[in-house]
């Protein structure tokens, strides 16, 4: 038995880490032979021009999807490629920007993607959606069909309000929308141990979220390949294996990996129970 898991990548304050998280983690869990696709669900396309798609000349996206649903309650999934590093994806461009304002309209706008992925979980053992760096109605679809979010901060004073509002976003969702909704775990990046200032702040960020949230055991450190990888179109994987930012991706793909074999442990115990 498999466990499709959907997890949604987010943060609304820009700079992050967020669309090199969500490149690293596809392909830090395709090398562990996972079935992984990755959507780009900002209307930016960061995602797909880190690696290496030239989003405006690419004609099917996620924003072509959206309107599909939205006109004919159902898509094509001729926009979905694969990626030579051994995931797919589904690309996007400033088009959603103009899907978001489409939803605005809808009695329904919070549920267009998940009827999109619906049909696709059976296909993957992990879905990552890249969400826009905003609170937005685009960010609510991400949420209403995900199992879990991975919430990346850096580590700065700055970051820790944004973490507070995006999280109250992510319980607002569970309550209203979709209540199997969880918090991943905060995922601490661009830190540089050898500064008191970044240790203090990772240690604040564990200590202010650690009681209610998981945070991430292995945090993302600030390196200059892993921005150089983007640059070129690569993950962190393909362009320097050794780097230790590539470690702490794998890390963090091992993290989450055992968090979807508890999760799919108690699912098994809890049906046992019930027979």
């Amino acid at each position: 038995m498999t466990y499709q898991k959907v997890i949604a990548i987010a943060n609304q304050k820009g700079g992050v880490g967020k669309t090199t998280t969500s490149i690293n983690l596809a392909s830090a869990l395709a090398l562990q032979r996972k079935r992984v696709l990755l959507i780009d669900f900002d209307p930016q396309g960061d995602s797909g021009k880190a690696l290496g798609y030239d989003v405006d000349a690419i004609k099917k996206n996620i924003a072509n999807m959206m309107l599909e649903v939205i006109v004919n309650d159902e898509c094509e999934y001729d926009s979905i490629l694969h990626h030579d590093e051994g995931f797919d994806f589904i690309p996007t461009n400033t088009r959603l920007a103009a899907i978001e304002s489409t939803l605005n309209n809808l009695e329904d706008k919070e549920t267009v993607l998940k009827d999109i992925i619906a049909p696709l979980k059976k296909n993957y053992d992990y879905i990552l959606i890249d969400c826009s760096p905003s609170l937005g109605t685009l960010t609510i679809n991400a949420f209403a069909c995900a199992n879990s979010v991975i919430i990346p901060t850096q580590s700065e004073y700055l970051s820790s309000s944004s973490t507070t509002n995006l999280i109250s976003s992510i319980l607002k969702t569970k309550r209203d929308i979709n209540p199997n909704l969880s918090v991943e775990g905060i995922l601490i990046t661009m830190t540089d141990d050898r500064t008191n200032q970044s240790r203090s702040i990772q240690k604040q960020i564990t200590e202010k979220y650690g009681q209610h949230f998981p945070v991430f055991q292995k945090s993302i450190p600030r390196r200059v390949a892993i921005s150089e990888a983007s640059g070129v179109g690569q993950s962190i994987f393909t362009y320097d294996a050794k780097n230790d930012g590539a470690l702490a991706y794998s890390t963090l793909a091992r993290e989450v990996e055992r968090n979807a074999k508890k999760t799919l442990k108690r699912s098994a115990d809890t049906r046992s129970q019930s027979r």
